[in-house]
């Protein structure tokens, strides 16, 4: 496990406010990749963060209700890499959706999304306590990790293109 994120764990600060509730109950989902470790839920849709062996402390977040292939992607080279993320943007939601956005976009949500009061005083009690500062450029960081990923390497838990396991999937009727 992440050193760093042992050391956020000692911490005991929840992350529920900036969208990275944990849960006792873990379960996976069709696409949660094989070999994930769920560090967090956003707390709807299914939308769950976490670690995948193989990958080193690399964070993905993991999206049920999105199409096929868009169901995983890399949103953090390591745990403090998605607190600074964290600190920027003021929650895990703008981290989850970013693959999908233009620059503008990305700033546009996170004006129409400003951090509650709680928000920012977490957000500034994690900059003191574990030494951080923001990500200066989330967008471009985002984008750089995802575009310089091989999805290709996303082992799933379940079979992705099975209708029975993922209603999105395509149905192809057998042969006559």
């Amino acid at each position: 496990m992440d050193k760093f994120y042992q050391k956020f764990l000692r911490l005991g600060v929840s992350l529920a406010p900036l969208g990275i509730e944990t849960r006792e109950d873990n379960t996976s989902y069709f696409c949660t990749p094989k070999g994930a470790s769920i560090i967090g839920w956003a707390g709807v849709d299914g939308i769950h963060y976490c670690r995948v062996h193989g990958f080193g402390n690399m964070i993905f977040a993991v999206s049920p209700m999105n199409s096929a292939p868009n169901y995983v992607h890399p949103i953090a080279e390591n745990f403090e890499a998605l607190l600074r993320l964290l600190l920027v943007c003021g929650n895990a939601a703008a981290l989850e959706q970013a693959w999908q956005w233009k620059e503008n976009q990305l700033r546009a949500f996170l004006t129409e999304h400003t951090p509650t009061d709680e928000v920012k005083t977490l957000i500034s009690e994690i900059r003191r306590k574990l030494n951080l500062s923001p990500i200066e450029n989330p967008w471009q960081y985002l984008h750089s990790l995802q575009e310089s990923f091989d999805y290709s390497k996303i082992k799933y838990t379940e079979d992705i293109s099975d209708p029975d396991m993922n209603a999105n999937a395509k149905f192809v009727a057998p042969d006559q």
